[in-house]
């Protein structure tokens, strides 16, 4: 009977020990443990019901990329008028608003300078005239042997300064409206393209210095204007040169104008990671008013991809954007993403996710407990 206790007693032991080995090898696939970051809701959790996934793809078309910027002059087609010599205004002859054409006068002016000018253009004249008849005679007396080459190539070298400096005095006298022949001290400032006056810093009787850094009159022509904004370092692959726009100022809520993009920057601003961009917009009806706020919309997107994932799938805190991703068995992992503006309750992901993963997009709120719980 010993002998059988012995024996039962072996058993139990041999029994135990066979348990705890079972228990050994399934408790670390049941309790492994989960990285930083991540949740594991068991197949029990009510809570399943109510999150949905997604999985990430990349769409044959971005979205509409939207800017914000500001309506400028047409630089190519904007003239500011400045004075080439010293003098006093003696005459205004165009107001703010006024429509002028090339060459159309617009200040007169008195000024000394400009007896001055007419002096120097008569002597510079006369010398030309003088140089002309000594080339003319030095070519004749290098043919015979009578002058060395040196003296005929100082005759050529005084010949070219003199036209150089008759062709600059009256150019001078030309951008002035005064001729060389008759004395006088008053002179016009022209206009050089055809356009609207839309500054005037000019008044009858004022002091004009060729020096100022002020124009006197800025001439601009409104058929076109500039559209300038500013577009994010993540956004440059969507935007390229000749793209169509289309642009909405808060005068005309209900309308929007049509544009290309005629440039874009070539230098990143280090400080807001930012690339100018010019779009040029025709205004037929001068409707569009040069730092009038403006919206743009970049809606060329044929062969563009992009990563678009609905906007419910995101969270945001003071700090980051977030998004969960689930993995298998039900672990979620909390990733911090980069996303660009949201557009039909969708927004573009610039970085954080890759195509393929699949992304919480509701009931993220009870996976955000399970976080808290933690």
């Amino acid at each position: 009977m010993q002998l059988n206790l012995k024996v039962a007693y072996c058993c139990i032991v041999l029994a135990s020990l066979g348990d705890s080995a079972c228990s050994t090898k399934t408790t670390p696939a049941a309790a492994a443990e989960l990285s930083p970051g991540t949740v594991q809701m068991g197949p029990g959790n009510a809570r399943l019901q109510f999150i949905k996934v997604e999985t990430v793809k990349e769409t044959d078309a971005a979205p509409v990329v939207r800017l914000t910027g500001k309506v400028s002059f047409d630089e190519d087609h904007t003239q500011r008028v400045a004075s080439p010599i010293d003098g006093r205004a003696s005459r205004v002859l165009v107001e703010l608003g006024d429509k002028v054409r090339a060459g159309q006068a617009l200040i007169e002016l008195t000024s000394p300078r400009v007896s001055e000018l007419q002096a120097d253009s008569q002597k510079a004249l006369q010398d030309l005239a003088l140089a002309t008849k000594a080339l003319d005679r030095a070519s004749k007396l290098r043919q015979d042997g009578a002058v060395s080459e040196k003296e005929a190539a100082q005759a050529e070298a005084g010949f070219h300064k003199s036209k150089s400096d008759a062709a600059r005095s009256t150019a001078q006298l030309r951008s002035l409206s005064v001729s060389a022949s008759d004395p006088t001290t008053n002179a016009a400032i022209r206009g050089q393209i055809a356009g609207t006056v839309v500054e005037r810093n000019i008044l009858v009787g004022q002091e004009v210095r060729a020096d100022s850094a002020q124009p006197l009159l800025t001439i601009s022509n409104l058929a076109v204007v500039w559209v300038l904004a500013d577009v994010y370092e993540q956004d440059l692959g969507l935007v390229r040169k000749g793209d169509s726009v289309k642009i909405h100022v808060p005068a005309y809520p209900d309308e929007a104008f049509d544009g290309k993009v005629d440039h874009v920057g070539d230098v990143l601003d280090p400080v807001s990671r930012t690339v100018k961009l010019r779009c040029s917009v025709p205004n037929p009806q001068s409707r569009l008013k040069p730092e009038m706020f403006a919206k743009i919309e970049l809606t060329d997107t044929a062969g563009k991809k992009a990563i678009v994932i609905p906007s419910s799938a995101i969270l945001t805190d003071s700090e980051h954007t977030r998004v969960f991703v689930a993995g298998n068995d039900h672990v979620y992992q909390q990733r911090i993403v980069t996303v660009g503006p949201e557009v039909d309750d969708h927004v573009r992901v610039l970085a954080g996710i890759e195509v393929g993963e699949q992304v919480v997009t509701e009931g993220a709120i009870f996976i955000r407990r399970e976080f808290g719980s933690k």
